[in-house]
């Protein structure tokens, strides 16, 4: 049997980063607890935890879900109450950052990718990201209000003069689609049923899930340690993966996405 420790043993520099995003996990769990705020686990988070009992042994990202409805609380608190060591990174705390979604980031560490040095982030640590879901109308529909409401940050790296001119023109209809994302979101609080959620408008994934493989939210062993998980993880699993998510993939597919971590400070 192929020993998976290799990817990640103690010491190594992978091995310390999941120490420091199960750290900053541990202060997220802890702010959701005193609040009573639900998250729970998710991607390749929940994966590792069902399948190896903790991180995938090469995985170098960690994955947390909440719901829409929560963000603004969650957002709130979490600017309040983390350890001076950790920094809240969102569209209103870091100018550069242009994601509709929240990290939890390292003030300790570097994580340098592809876009570390371009985007010109003020907090580069290693993080945790925090993905809020809702109910959408449809796919479709989401995929066009998201182009539309990302056009402005593509618009800031646009080189070309056309491509300058598109992204202007795209821009000038954000408040519309903004209008219908708080229709949508009207409907669906007071009106609609709530079978299915997806990532919220403005996070570019388009994974569907079924409310009940959701809640009530359960919780799951991960490292040694319990934390909130969806319902039911492994019809959850088979929505984000496919049937077999137990079976250890080909070296061929185990991606990583850091391509360098600098630790100011020794854990």
């Amino acid at each position: 049997m192929e020993d998976l420790s290799l990817y990640n043993p103690e010491g190594s520099e992978l091995r310390r980063m999941q120490k420091k995003m199960l750290e900053i996990l541990d202060a997220f769990d802890e702010i959701c607890r005193k609040h009573n705020i639900n998250y729970w686990l998710a991607c390749g988070t929940l994966l590792g935890a069902r399948r190896h009992g903790g991180f995938i042994p090469w995985d170098d990202d960690l994955d947390v879900y909440i719901l829409q409805s929560d963000y603004k609380k969650v957002v709130s608190v979490l600017k309040e109450e983390l350890p001076e060591n950790f920094k809240l990174q969102t569209r209103e705390t870091d100018k550069n950052y242009w994601y509709y979604h929240a990290k939890i980031r390292d003030t300790d560490s570097k994580y340098y990718d592809k876009n570390t040095e371009s985007d010109n982030l003020q907090y580069q640590g290693i993080f945790i990201d925090i993905f809020p879901i809702e109910p959408v109308p449809s796919m479709g529909f989401k995929k066009i209000v998201d182009k539309f409401i990302l056009s402005d940050n593509r618009l800031k790296k646009a080189k070309p003069v056309y491509e300058q001119v598109k992204y202007t023109i795209m821009t000038s209809f954000i408040p519309i689609m903004h209008l219908l994302v708080n229709l949508s979101r009207f409907y669906y609080k007071y009106i609609g049923s709530k079978k299915t959620y997806a990532y919220a408008f403005g996070v570019f994934f388009y994974t569907k899930y079924n409310t009940d493989n959701l809640f009530p939210v359960g919780e799951i062993m991960f490292e040694g340690k319990r934390y909130k998980a969806p319902g039911n993880v492994d019809k959850y699993l088979i929505e984000n993966f496919d049937s077999n998510f137990m079976v250890i993939p080909q070296p061929s597919k185990r991606r990583t996405h850091a391509q360098k971590i600098k630790f100011f400070s020794l854990l």
